[in-house]
């Protein structure tokens, strides 16, 4: 994979993030690095708050998530986060332009997250059980280990008929199909990610979930802790 080093002397951290804003919708978190904004600064976030609304569509942010380095194709604009200098990210290995994948990004309540690859490679529809297991379609999962055992039972000629349908539909169906059922699984649209592997794709569902997961222990904590209180009989 080609690559090529650089130093980002000014990028700016997202600290705040307004709940249903467009921010929030394009995929920003807080705690996100914001290493480049196009042609533009970061700093210009917060030393022009007016810029956040004048973001064109289709500009690509490069963010840094725990470590993380993944590309956001900006949808709406960027209003509703807060945003702080940060110290220079020196000497970050950053794929070439066309090594960058266009996934979709979408985040259950629970902090689950899981991106589809915009373009499915044929090899992923051979192995339709891992396809769907893979991309979380459990219903589909579902249906075809079911279709497979029974046919499996019924002979290997009718085994054969029924991996052959399944392939099929896994390729016709392909990104679309997918993320379709993430949507009727609960998975709310956050963004189109540009990530430079299908291991940097792997570490950023594992991480944004953790991350949402933890957050959610810490406020859930701080509800119970503001809510207790002492009755002191007479």
């Amino acid at each position: 994979m080609k690559t090529e080093q650089r130093t980002f002397d000014h990028p700016v951290q997202v600290i705040s993030v307004n709940r249903y804003s467009p921010a929030e919708r394009n995929g920003l978190m807080v705690g996100d690095l914001i290493l480049s904004i196009g042609a533009h600064s970061p700093t210009e976030l917060f030393e022009n708050p007016e810029m956040a609304a004048k973001v064109k569509r289709g500009e690509l942010l490069l963010v840094m998530r725990d470590g993380v380095l993944f590309r956001l194709a900006v949808g709406e604009g960027l209003e509703g986060c807060v945003y702080e200098g940060a110290t220079p990210a020196e000497n970050l290995i950053i794929p070439s332009d066309d090594q960058w994948e266009t996934y979709w990004g979408g985040i259950q309540i629970d902090g689950a997250m899981v991106l589809v690859p915009e373009n499915l490679s044929w090899v992923w529809a051979l192995f339709p059980p891992i396809l769907y297991a893979r991309f979380r379609n459990w219903q589909m999962l579902t249906a075809v280990a079911l279709v497979l055992s029974i046919a499996l039972v019924e002979g290997p000629i009718t085994f054969l008929l029924a991996y052959v349908v399944s392939v099929a539909v896994a390729m016709v169906g392909g990104s679309k199909m997918l993320i379709d059922a993430s949507q009727k699984q609960g998975y709310s649209p956050r963004g189109l990610y540009g990530l430079g592997s299908y291991a940097s794709a792997a570490a950023l569902e594992i991480r944004t979930g953790e991350i949402i997961k933890s957050r959610g222990r810490q406020e859930h904590h701080a509800s119970l802790a503001s809510s207790t209180h002492v009755d002191v009989g007479a």
